[in-house]
């Protein structure tokens, strides 16, 4: 494949290669920042991506499965996002891979994220993400959308947005 064919899938599988290596560095004690590469990683691809291939599409939870891709990545359905709470009554879960792709695209964007620390190792373990609506505060009660993703399940949904493609693309 030609790079500029698909540019977007070329960027998104060498920032695949690039975690895959930084994680690996990081089994050997090196010193990385692994959180802050996969942070970085997850800009570029989740944006890049929906951009061209998700944009206006609906792409359901059932689809992805029955591309084999969800083996031992039933957890993502967690992912659909927090329920309505009197903080945020406006909170609402996603049905659909698309619609978390987007939901992702929109957070990162905006920097609509915090980082979820353990506060003994004093180690970023993920990311509360969400969103809110154009012009309205970035305040809990205008939030649409919110949830807690960990280090593990972000890197593994990062593999994933890119084997779909690549499963869609032949």
């Amino acid at each position: 494949m030609n790079p500029e064919d698909e540019k977007t899938l070329t960027i998104a599988r060498r920032t695949r290669k690039n975690l895959e290596y930084i994680y690996k560095k990081k089994a050997t004690n090196e010193d990385v920042e692994e959180f802050t590469q996969l942070l970085n990683s997850m800009l570029g691809m989740v944006i890049g991506l929906r951009e061209d291939y998700f944009k206006g599409s609906r792409v359901s939870w059932e689809e992805v499965e029955n591309l084999e891709l969800l083996h031992g990545r039933n957890n993502f359905k967690h992912i659909t996002g927090k329920k309505a709470t009197i903080e945020s009554p406006n909170l609402q879960e996603v049905n659909s891979f698309s619609q978390l792709i987007t939901r992702l695209r929109n957070a990162f964007a905006h920097n609509c994220f915090e980082l979820m620390m353990d506060n003994n190792s004093n180690q970023i373990t993920g990311a509360t993400v969400w969103n809110v609506p154009s012009g309205q505060d970035n305040n809990p009660k205008n939030r649409v959308w919110e949830a807690d993703i960990s280090e593990h399940d972000l890197k593994s949904l990062a593999y994933l947005i890119v084997e779909y493609i690549e499963k869609e693309l032949g």
